[in-house]
């Protein structure tokens, strides 16, 4: 008996010594921590569904553009946790190298260019209430395609003047048509509200009969549905009917077939091999982020689901604006998104990731820059990324491209260029904070500028759109934008238009040499610098030294 007790006296020491090992283990590399806390999120529309001091700037919008509407995204976490997850590592926020030394964090930190930010530059760009004017707000817009918005002639103004603004040649081979229907194997795939009879007259079949899945005979004039058993009485050959979109098989496409792909996505329920390929909008033989949205958009603005058919051609020219429609049908993004995104990446002019001539990697484009990491060779990482996925024609990389933002971001919910870069949306499979397409904390207002430009230009602003903006609870004062000139000194002003360029000579006619950010803090030399265009001038230096001409009616004293 004292034996007994000896041994397990022993074996509880060792057990004991054995959780305290582990736990310093567990400690050490954090498993502590894999269970991320989660969030209790939230949406809301309608201007009072937001905190007050929201409600000011939403409203002077509202009155601007009555047609538009704002949804409340709320995150359920608070501004510091927040704030502090976006600063616990360095560089996961960036600034341009050239930034006012207030932006910068003390680490030194740098990459491409670019340099490790300051709290309180994450704070200023993280700040929704900062960008609830009339052009900040695009960086809140959701970012799905809606064909009766989106057109060609609104991204071919958004690539004029870009290395895009031209035709290219697409390689020939088989391509795709768009059919209304199509045999594969023992299934004919099918278009959404199409009748047996036209369906039969696309494959060429005279003498046919269709049943449901009861046996019993259903019109030719009747529209197609999923199950249903079509059969060629010339050979008594029988196919089942799978019409895209169509998972209830009862002949059309509804809200309920887009929620069961999205319950299926998020693993939150199953489905049968003829759902699966109904649900494969793309038909690429994935379900996928992009199918539910093609059906979202189908069933909002009636984007067409179509069939694809293949056929041989030669080589064709296809100008980038077209190449841009096309990928925005195949992944439900918004073209005009897809187009700033790549100027966005690549510059106006392009760079080595497009060029398809960068040493090693010739033949290769990547036109997001999607893997492009910091670390390292940033362009050697992307293309490396685009080798593997075979992406050897910017035509690939622009489509494929576009299927890979909408399964990644748009697919778990960071549906607008804000939540692109500030992971805020709670998803069973990214979590939160660290699912970030870039680290520069300029890009979601850089983009909204391109959005509002494109939209006015296009006389769409007064179109129906809908904006996403995000609350945190415990939110402090606005954040103002931090800057290492004295607002005390008396020549201190700061800049109250947003977009606001400045210029090589006081007119407007004179070459921008940056964008004036909106509350950037600048120092006046002369308030009074000559009038032209209707504008007086006043001549300004900023941080960094650079000196140029602004209108003086966007300026406002510190003090």
């Amino acid at each position: 008996m004292r034996t007994k007790k000896r041994f397990l006296k022993k074996f509880l020491s060792m057990q004991l010594v054995l959780i305290v090992v582990l736990a310093m283990i567990f400690s050490i590399i954090g498993v502590n921590n894999v269970q991320a806390k989660t969030y209790t999120q939230y949406t809301k529309t309608g201007i009072s569904e937001f905190p007050e001091d929201y409600q000011t700037y939403l409203k002077k919008l509202s009155d601007l553009h009555p047609n538009w509407t704002f949804t409340a995204f709320y995150t359920g976490m608070t501004w510091d946790e927040f704030i502090s997850s976006e600063i616990s590592e360095h560089l996961r926020n960036t600034v341009h190298a050239s930034s006012d030394a207030s932006w910068k964090c003390s680490s030194g930190e740098s990459a491409s260019g670019y340099v490790c930010a300051s709290e309180q530059i994450v704070e200023y760009f993280a700040d929704p209430r900062n960008f609830l004017t009339e052009s900040g707000i695009f960086q809140f817009l959701e970012m799905s395609y809606n064909s009766s918005i989106h057109t060609k002639e609104g991204v071919d103004s958004i690539l004029s003047g870009t290395f895009m603004d031209k035709t290219i040649n697409v390689s020939g081979g088989e391509v795709e048509t768009e059919v209304k229907a199509r045999q594969d194997g023992q299934y004919i795939i099918i278009t959404p509200e199409t009748k047996n009879s036209e369906a039969a007259s696309t494959l060429g079949i005279d003498k046919y009969k269709v049943t449901d899945s009861n046996g019993k005979t259903v019109s030719n004039s009747s529209n197609a549905a999923t199950g249903y058993i079509f059969t060629n009485t010339t050979y008594n050959t029988s196919y089942t009917m799978i019409v895209l979109g169509d998972l209830d098989g009862n002949g059309k496409v509804r809200a309920t077939d887009y929620m069961r792909i999205k319950s299926y996505i998020m693993e939150e329920t199953t489905l049968t091999n003829i759902q699966k390929m109904a649900a494969d909008i793309n038909e690429d033989g994935k379900v996928r982020a992009t199918d539910y949205m093609r059906i979202k958009s189908y069933i909002m603005d009636a984007t067409p689901i179509t069939v694809k058919g293949k056929t041989t051609t030669s080589s064709t020219a296809m100008s980038y604006s077209e190449i841009i429609m096309k990928a925005a049908e195949e992944s439900g993004i918004s073209p005009y998104s897809i187009a700033i995104k790549i100027i966005q990446e690549v510059g106006r002019q392009g760079s080595n990731s497009v060029s398809g001539n960068y040493p090693g990697y010739e033949g290769y484009y990547n036109f997001f820059n999607i893997g492009a990491y910091d670390s390292g060779n940033a362009i050697e990482n992307g293309l490396k990324y685009a080798k593997e996925k075979g992406w050897n024609s910017p035509y690939i990389s622009i489509i494929e491209g576009s299927k890979y933002m909408a399964d990644s971001y748009i697919g778990v919910g960071q549906n607008t260029a804000y939540f692109y870069k500030f992971d805020v949306v709670d998803d069973e499979k990214t979590g939160t904070f660290w699912h970030q397409y870039m680290t520069n904390v300029q890009d979601p207002s850089s983009q909204a500028k391109n959005l509002y430009n494109t939209y006015a230009t296009n006389n769409m602003l007064d179109l129906s759109l809908n904006f996403i903006i995000p609350v945190f609870n415990d939110m402090p004062d606005v954040c103002s934008l931090p800057s290492s000139i004295d607002k005390n000194d008396p020549t201190s002003y700061y800049i109250t238009g947003t977009g606001v360029r400045l210029r090589s000579s006081a007119t407007v006619n004179s070459s921008p040499i940056a964008t004036l950010e909106l509350n950037e803090i600048v120092t006046v030399e002369n308030i009074n610098a000559g009038s032209a265009d209707g504008y007086t001038w006043a001549k300004i230096k900023r941080s960094n030294g650079t000196t140029g001409y602004v209108a003086s009616n966007y300026l406002k004293k510190c003090n």
